[in-house]
């Protein structure tokens, strides 16, 4: 497909205040700072003692706040006198369909006061899979969302690249791979960098995507076997491909999110039918959207790859 890059409208949002959930997170990093610089209201909202602390060091003019986005009074805190908000969820978080519910709640009061103008719904590709109770559960706030009278857009991105090691792969000596799931299987990708560029178009496009639902892939599909390979070729070692037995898998991937194997029964589930369904039918998808969008060619995985390696080197040195 050509490219086809979309009308520029920028829309002045001097005095319009931007709300970003899970602003310190990994989608968190490819928007905030494209957007840091054009708003001039932001309120950046995040978990941890850590990420407050973070935040106000690199985004001093925004406000930041920490809380609970579980605590059902907490929306519309967060909310009070927002224009748009960018909604992301903290992953597999235990009642995470109730989260949406809750902040689409407080923007629908926020808009009845005469502010609130956008909704910007950060869900997962192909929510319909709903043997996976995450995007279960997204497909719960999409469908939510699209019956709340709201101006919305839902973006759909795939899986991330990032998701790949390779500064670990770089320092060990005998590097290995340790797969979740069959290493054949197909995925489509994304990088956050793409996904942030999106975003901000979105917010600061504004009416051109309401009602929208971008499904956002950028390269692929291909299996975590071809990536060792490619990854192999360009650091010059050989990555042996371990694949790791279910319960490993389960454990690893509860120790990477909640750094613990101590989650609640419904996290463990989560986790649990994520790696089933990925280890037999992978996530796929189209790049076209992702491309009209951007207006380019979205970043391919090989190209991420040699920019992660490089910024690698030079921040060892």
């Amino acid at each position: 497909m050509g490219s086809l890059p979309m009308e520029t409208s920028r829309v002045d949002h001097q005095n319009d205040l931007l709300v970003i959930t899970c602003a310190s997170g990994k989608q968190g990093s490819g928007l905030v700072p494209r957007v840091a610089k054009d708003w001039r209201r932001l309120r950046l909202v995040c978990h941890s003692t850590k990420s407050e602390e973070w935040l106000k060091r690199e985004y001093p003019r925004a406000e930041v706040i920490r809380t609970d986005l579980s605590l059902p009074k907490e929306p519309e805190r967060i909310l009070k006198d927002a224009t748009v908000i960018y909604h992301v969820e903290p992953p597999f978080a235990h009642r995470q369909n109730v989260m949406g519910f809750n902040m689409i709640d407080a923007a629908r009061k926020v808009a009845k006061e005469g502010t609130f103008k956008h909704f910007v719904y950060a869900s997962v590709l192909n929510p319909q899979l709903r043997k996976m109770i995450h995007h279960d559960q997204r497909l719960q706030v999409e469908e939510y969302l699209m019956e709340s009278e709201l101006n919305y857009t839902i973006l759909q991105p795939t899986h991330f690249m990032f998701l790949f090691p390779v500064a670990p792969m770089l320092a060990q000596e005998n590097p290995v791979y340790k797969a979740n799931w069959n290493a054949n299987i197909p995925f489509s990708f994304i990088a956050l960098s793409d996904l942030g560029e999106v975003g901000a178009k979105v917010l600061n496009e504004r009416e051109k995507h309401y009602t929208a639902q971008y499904p956002l892939c950028g390269d692929g599909p291909l299996n975590y076997q071809r990536i060792c390979d490619m990854v192999s070729q360009e650091i010059g070692k050989k990555i042996e491909l371990r694949q790791l037995t279910y319960e490993e898998s389960v454990q690893a991937f509860l120790m990477r999110i909640f750094g613990t194997l101590d989650a609640d029964a419904e996290s463990v589930d989560a986790v649990e039918r994520i790696l089933l369904y990925y280890n037999r039918h992978g996530l796929i998808g189209s790049s076209n959207v992702c491309e009209w969008l951007l207006g380019r060619k979205p970043t391919n995985w090989l190209d991420w790859m040699r920019a992660e390696i490089q910024q690698i080197k030079q921040q060892a040195h």
